[in-house]
């Protein structure tokens, strides 16, 4: 290890489970939360403001517990970092929906609320690769727990589920996926 003491460790998800909710062991359920909670802050897991204001919520839920006017004055939630740059108008809505909506709530249930609403985005679990479509045109290979997408700026091309693709070709920097025996896309990576 090249870095001096205190070590920091990262637990990263490679292959996100389709439904994390069902997950057995809690400590498993756990890691994924703070995995799926890092791809949040980090602009990985994109979602509409309605969406990132719960995500954000149970989060302050789990972090916190439930709203006291006496530890939480005016402004409390900006006080936690959940998204690379947020607004005052979004901070007022999650600390809304956190002192109406969750109060009540245990870590351990908002923590399996946040999976069960963050696997619902399509940004779920998206690890995307830059790359080249067959046209040359720049473009994100992305797997997913779903299967494999194609992006172009933020715009899905391609959508192919896992069992619909018959086989995979990687030679030099071409990545082939074939899908009921024919080609649907080549593209290669950087």
């Amino acid at each position: 290890m090249r870095a001096q003491p205190p070590f920091t460790m990262c637990f990263r998800v490679k292959f996100y489970p389709t439904d994390p909710a069902a997950l057995k062991e809690e400590i498993t359920r756990y890691l994924v939360f703070l995995q799926i909670k890092r791809d949040l802050y980090h602009g990985r897991l994109l979602c509409k403001t309605s969406d990132a204001a719960l995500l954000a919520a149970y989060i302050l839920q789990a972090e916190i517990g439930d709203y006291d006017p006496g530890k939480h004055p005016e402004g409390y939630s900006s006080k936690f970092q959940f998204f690379p740059k947020h607004s005052e108008k979004l901070e007022r809505k999650i600390a809304e929906i956190h002192k109406t909506e969750l109060s009540g709530q245990t870590p351990a249930t908002s923590e399996l609320n946040f999976l069960r609403k963050a696997q619902t985005l399509e940004t779920y679990g998206v690890d995307p690769h830059p790359c080249k479509d067959v046209s040359g045109n720049a473009a994100f290979l992305a797997f997913t727990p779903f299967g494999f997408v194609v992006l172009q700026g933020n715009k899905r091309i391609h959508f192919i589920k896992w069992n619909e693709v018959a086989k995979m070709k990687f030679e030099g920097k071409t990545f082939c996926l074939y899908v009921s025996q024919k080609e649907v896309s080549g593209v290669s990576h950087h």
